[in-house]
């Protein structure tokens, strides 16, 4: 990246798993330099006091928060007023919020008020509300599954190694809501359930960006895609479908050309480039037809006639 940040890692120990540790530090050293680097929970909890074997690993400095009442979790507040103590410090200009808590949406979109580059980290069960308000949303549980599978271990073990402790003894404890709670949990909005976009939206959403940034003769630069749809979907990785690369998944997509051209200020250097096949109505045309035609042996393609400026389909 062409900005090397100075970065507060606050991390809330109470939602995120230490398994993720390793995985959190080397995506924020892709950003910068983690300045801060902070855990908040009660560590006298079970399900937090594993935390303890990592943190002198990785100087992560413990912010002991005991919850006072039964049920409350006084974690997230300390964890609240310590952000915005370092943001007016002055002494970062980045901030990764490892949780996946939607009490944190309101601060998240705080810090990116403030002009702050906001890294969210957390499993796909996180909000949708928190992946939005937050510039870069990494998905945990999805990278470290990656990550497992190009160390050679078999899927059975992936799914062990990945699968998270749902229900602890705090959980439980919670699960006792009144009447009235569950009419309210009832009447959340849907806009705020988890959603990870699936690799057709991603298709989508590539192909909308072409459509609106490429060049004249159709074409447009990889990375330049990158960069919007990083902006346009925040919780956005390659890694999320099993691409290391973005290039990768790309190619993936069959209505997309692809190839490389020489860098016009480095003869040595190719920028990757790529462009639809044919536009976004005939390609959902053609699906429609390949989904309802009645038989089989039917192929439809569909070609463009550059003289005439129509499409004609043919039926063989």
């Amino acid at each position: 990246m062409n900005t090397q940040y100075k970065i507060a890692v606050l991390i809330d120990a109470e939602n995120v798993s230490k398994k993720y540790v390793k995985l959190i530090m080397d995506e924020v050293n892709e950003y910068g330099t983690p300045t801060y680097k902070r855990i908040y929970g009660d560590f006298t909890n079970p399900s937090v006091s594993s935390w303890k074997d990592v943190l002198r690993t990785y100087a992560l400095t413990p912010i002991i928060q005991f919850n006072y009442v039964k049920g409350k979790n006084s974690s997230d507040s300390a964890m609240i007023i310590d952000a915005m103590d370092i943001l007016y410090s002055g002494n970062v200009n980045g901030f990764c919020l490892v949780t996946s808590d939607s009490d944190f949406t309101k601060l998240a979109n705080r810090l990116r008020e403030a002009g702050m580059l906001v890294i969210g980290m957390g499993e796909k069960k996180t909000p949708k509300s928190l992946v939005e308000a937050c510039e870069q949303f990494k998905y945990l549980d999805l990278l470290f599954a990656e990550e497992a599978r190009e160390c050679g271990i078999a899927e059975t073990k992936v799914n062990e190694a990945v699968e998270e402790y749902v229900i602890n003894e705090k959980e439980k404890e919670e699960a006792k809501v009144s009447e009235n709670q569950v009419a309210d949990i009832e009447m959340q909005d849907l806009c705020d359930m988890p959603f990870i976009p699936t690799q057709e939206n991603i298709g989508d959403e590539i192909r909308t960006i072409i459509e609106q940034k490429s060049d004249e003769t159709g074409w447009i630069n990889q990375s330049e895609i990158g960069i919007l749809l990083s902006k346009r979907v925040p919780g956005f990785d390659p890694r999320n479908y099993n691409f290391k690369k973005l290039s990768q998944l790309i190619e993936s997509y069959d209505f997309l050309e692809t190839k490389t051209i020489p860098n016009p200020k480095n003869d040595l250097i190719e920028n990757s480039i790529c462009k639809n096949k044919v536009d976004r109505t005939l390609y959902q045309l053609s699906k429609i037809m390949m989904d309802t035609l009645p038989f089989r042996k039917y192929i439809v393609f569909i070609n463009r006639i550059k003289f005439k400026e129509k499409y004609k389909i043919l039926y063989i």
